[in-house]
């Protein structure tokens, strides 16, 4: 993947020691915070250890995702963060490929469909602009579906990104309105004083803050014990791989029927059956399952993913991940049989224990604020650089802000069997 470089100011060329807020990494959740932030009028300095979307951000799929977020806090997250997408576009265009051409869970037989017609109708009661359509409206839909697909269903709702030009954009609009990025520049502490925040030591030096922004993504847990804080946040590994650029076949984003096992409003479903979500090949497999998803980005690419696992922090590809995902594709989307393979990569996603980050102030150390744990963050990224902004600048928060306190998992450990 060619990356457009973002202007940055190198570590031996730092001029500004000072800044009304300090964000703590460069993805899609700490970018839509700085550009938030600089819209309310407030300087900002951007720190990331590596470069902007070096993490998920630079690897996933691109999927705002509502089809399977649960009613509630989840959903009402999602559909905000969605919403913001059209007047970022509007502000700073939109070479990052922002389309809302829905989202598809398609199947192969009638047992399966059967689940996605309860479905349809459940996610209809929530609001959910989805419907079921048969195989021939299927391929209408998403002509790279095969002869014996069964049905799937469609939502309206859903929308793409190509993350990494996201955040990238975000950068540039940022960096060209007066902000700094430093990247290749790690934090080594977070400074306090009497309980707040006074300014973040850096591998390039010192900057004085008195707000604070983490940030961190799936890195999060590490980092914020540095501050005595132990959030239950454990890195997921998603595996990927995609093609070489090959005709347009589709346009919505895809869920195969080997996704649904991962979700408790399907396995709650009435008709819901494990053995219809697994393939016998999974059986066989060591260590990952497959959350079967596709998209194709407008160059022709198409993705595709994504084995699951919990190694740790092993942002790394495996012959296991690969081979499943490329048996199941080579199966359900037989079109993409014979499609050259360009590259396989892995990203780790941050997971809490009810799937919502933790969005707020830290008690004991005013002025550092937590944007962590969004296992959905190219839905949740704007709304949450959004709601960071309200909180440090007193407005009024767009959402509740109950569901994202921080501490409301004391006393889970990472490894407590809850976060499976």
């Amino acid at each position: 993947m060619r990356r457009r470089k973002v202007a940055h100011q190198k570590q031996m060329a730092i001029t500004m020691k000072k800044a009304d807020v300090v964000v703590i990494g460069g993805g899609i959740v700490g970018m839509s915070t700085a550009y938030f932030l600089q819209q309310a009028g407030l300087s900002v300095t951007v720190v990331e250890k590596e470069h902007l979307a070096y993490g998920a951000s630079g690897r996933n799929a691109g999927f705002i995702w509502l089809s399977l977020r649960p009613a509630g806090v989840q959903l009402d997250l999602a559909k905000a963060g969605r919403d913001l997408y059209p007047g970022i576009v509007d502000d700073i265009g939109n070479d990052f490929e922002y389309r809302q051409h829905g989202g598809m869970i398609y199947c192969f037989n009638d047992a399966q469909l059967k689940v996605l017609s309860e479905l349809a109708e459940a996610r209809r009661a929530d609001g959910l602009d989805m419907e079921l359509v048969d195989s021939r409206r299927a391929i209408e839909l998403c002509p790279i579906l095969p002869e014996n697909v069964a049905g799937a269903t469609y939502c309206h709702d859903d929308a793409q990104i190509y993350t990494p030009r996201f955040v990238e954009a975000l950068g540039r609009a940022f960096v060209a309105r007066g902000g700094i990025v430093l990247d290749k520049t790690e934090v080594l502490a977070v400074t306090l004083s009497g309980g707040k925040a006074v300014g973040v030591e850096t591998s390039a030096g010192a900057i004085s803050t008195d707000r604070v922004v983490v940030a961190t993504g799936a890195w999060s847990a590490p980092f914020l014990e540095g501050l005595d804080v132990r959030l239950p946040i454990r890195p997921m590994r998603l595996q990927a791989m995609s093609t070489t650029p090959m005709e347009l076949k589709f346009k919505p984003v895809l869920y195969g029927p080997l996704a649904l096992k991962q979700y408790s409003m399907v396995r709650d479903l009435p008709s819901y059956r494990d053995d219809l979500f697994r393939s016998p090949t999974e059986a066989s497999l060591t260590n990952v399952e497959l959350l079967e998803c596709a998209v194709q980005r407008l160059d022709g690419t198409v993705l595709m993913g994504c084995a699951m696992d919990y190694p740790g922090y092993k942002q790394t590809s495996t012959l296991e991940g690969v081979g499943i995902t490329a048996k199941v594709f080579s199966e359900h989307l037989p079109a993409l049989r014979d499609q050259e393979v360009e590259k396989a990569w892995a990203c780790m996603l941050p997971s809490t224990p009810d799937s919502i980050p933790y969005i707020g102030e830290l008690e004991g150390a005013s002025g550092v604020v937590i944007a962590a744990g969004h296992v959905f963050g190219n839905a949740a990224g704007p709304i949450t650089g959004k709601l960071v902004m309200e909180l440090i600048t007193g407005k009024t928060p767009s959402l509740d802000m109950t569901p994202f306190d921080v501490s409301r998992h004391a006393g889970i450990s990472v490894d407590d069997p809850v976060l499976w």
